[in-house]
C-alpha cells in the first residue's frame, strides 16, 4: 500500500522546517530535493511506497556523487518523516572517509599568488581581499559576512555557523 502525494505537502514541509528555525540554505536545500524526488514521481496524485523510493534511490546513484546521493535523501527521508511515512524512509549510502584530504585538493602556493594576482589586474579589490581572507582564516564562505572592519581591528571575530560558535583569529596583515 502506498501514500498519496498532494499540491500542498512540500509547501507545509517548508512551512515546518521555517517553524523548526532552519537556516534558510538548509531550507532551500530540502525543498529542492524534494522537488527534484517529486519531479522523478512525475508529480502528484501517484502513490509512493518504498520501492518506489529505493527505485529513485537507485536514479540517484546513477546520476550524482555518493555525498550528494546521500544529502538528497537526508532532505527526502526528512519530508517522508514529517508526512508519518516512516515505512518509506531509506537509508543512505555507506561513504568510507578518507583519513586525510588529497594534496591534490589544495592550493599551491603558485597558485594562490596567481589568483591574487588575477584579481589585482582585474582591479577587482573586493575579489583580492576576499581570497585574502578565506586563505589566511580558513573560514567557508558563508562565514566570511562576520568579518567587519571592528574585528580585523580586534584580530578576530567571533562566527556562528551551523548551530557552532567559534573563534577565528585574524592576521594582522589582512
Amino acid at each position: 500500500m502506498g501514500h498519496l502525494l498532494e499540491k500542498t505537502m512540500l509547501e507545509t514541509f517548508r512551512e515546518e522546517l521555517e517553524e523548526e528555525e532552519k537556516a534558510t540554505a538548509t531550507i532551500e536545500k530540502y525543498v529542492h530535493d524534494v522537488s527534484v524526488f517529486l519531479k522523478y514521481m512525475e508529480g502528484v496524485g501517484v502513490e509512493v511506497n518504498k520501492g518506489i523510493v529505493i527505485e529513485y534511490k537507485e536514479y540517484l546513484i546513477d546520476h550524482y556523487a555518493a555525498v550528494s546521493v546521500n544529502s538528497m535523501l537526508a532532505a527526502l527521508n526528512a519530508f517522508l518523516k514529517k508526512l508519518g511515512w516512516h515505512d518509506c524512509v531509506v537509508k543512505s549510502l555507506k561513504i568510507q572517509k578518507e583519513a586525510f584530504r588529497t594534496r591534490e585538493r589544495d592550493l599551491t602556493k603558485t597558485e594562490y599568488y596567481q589568483l591574487l594576482e588575477a584579481a589585482r589586474k582585474r582591479k577587482n579589490t573586493r575579489l583580492y581581499w576576499v581570497m585574502q581572507v578565506l586563505c589566511s582564516t580558513g573560514i567557508r564562505i558563508s562565514e566570511l559576512k562576520y568579518i567587519t572592519v571592528e574585528s580585523l581591528i580586534r584580530g578576530q571575530v567571533e562566527v556562528n555557523s551551523k548551530g557552532k560558535r567559534r573563534t577565528v583569529l585574524l592576521p594582522s596583515v589582512l
